[in-house]
C-alpha cells in the first residue's frame, strides 16, 4: 500500500489561503521537513509499528499519527537525530495504543455460559441484544484512533463525508479508508463472537 503525505492537514492548509508571505513560507518549509522525514522513514517505522501492534492498518494509522504530531511542531528542523526522535514517537504512540487494548475488559465465557443457562427464555432474546451492542461497543473501542473517530462522526454523529474529512483535517479519501477499515474490523469482531 502506498501512503502519501498529501493527505495530512499541513499539506491541506496550505492548499488553502495563506494570511502571510512570512507565515506561507514557514509552513512550506515546515511542509518540506516533514515530507522528506516521511519519506525517508516511512518503511522504516512502519515496519517497527507493525512489530509491535501486529496489525498492518494499526500500524499504518500510528504512523499517520506520528507524523501528523511531528507536522505540529513548531521547529521540525531543529531535530538533530531525526530517526531516534520519529521512532521513539512513533513507539510511544503504539504503547498508549497497547496499554488501551488491554485495560479493555475481555469477556470471560463461562460468565455468558451461566448467564444465558440462568435466564428466562422470555428474557434471553434481549440478553442476546445486550451482549452483540457490548461486542459491537468493545470492537469500536479496539478501533485505531482515527478509524473511530471517522466511524463516530460518520455514522453515529451522521455527517457527511465532507464534512468529516474537514473536522479530522485529512482528506476524504483517508475518510473512506478510515471508515472501510472500522467497518471491517467491527463486522470481523461481531462476526467472531458469535460463532
Amino acid at each position: 500500500m502506498t501512503s502519501s503525505y498529501c493527505d495530512s492537514p499541513l499539506h491541506q492548509e496550505e492548499a488553502g489561503d495563506a494570511s502571510g508571505h512570512q507565515e506561507a513560507s514557514g509552513k512550506q518549509q515546515r511542509s518540506a521537513d516533514v515530507s522528506e522525514l516521511y519519506s525517508t522513514y516511512r518503511q522504516d517505522l512502519l515496519l517497527h509499528l507493525q512489530s509491535m501492534v501486529k496489525d498492518r492498518d494499526i500500524a499504518e494509522e500510528l504512523l499517520h499519527d506520528t507524523f501528523i504530531r511531528v507536522s505540529r511542531m513548531p521547529a521540525i528542523s531543529a531535530i538533530r537525530k531525526p530517526r531516534p526522535f520519529l521512532i521513539k514517537t512513533a513507539r510511544n504512540l503504539a504503547l498508549d495504543y497497547l496499554r488501551q487494548q488491554k485495560a479493555r475488559p475481555a469477556a470471560d465465557m463461562e460468565d455468558i455460559d451461566t448467564e444465558l443457562m440462568a435466564a428466562d427464555p422470555e428474557h434471553l432474546e434481549q440478553l442476546i441484544k445486550e451482549r452483540r451492542l457490548q461486542q459491537l461497543k468493545s470492537a469500536v473501542a479496539g478501533l485505531p484512533p482515527r478509524a473511530r473517530e471517522a466511524l463516530m462522526l460518520a455514522k453515529y454523529r451522521e455527517m457527511p463525508l465532507k464534512e468529516v474529512a474537514r473536522e479530522m483535517e485529512i482528506s476524504q479519501t483517508m475518510v473512506e479508508k478510515h471508515l472501510k477499515t472500522a467497518l471491517q474490523k467491527c463486522r470481523t469482531a461481531l462476526i467472531s463472537e458469535s460463532h
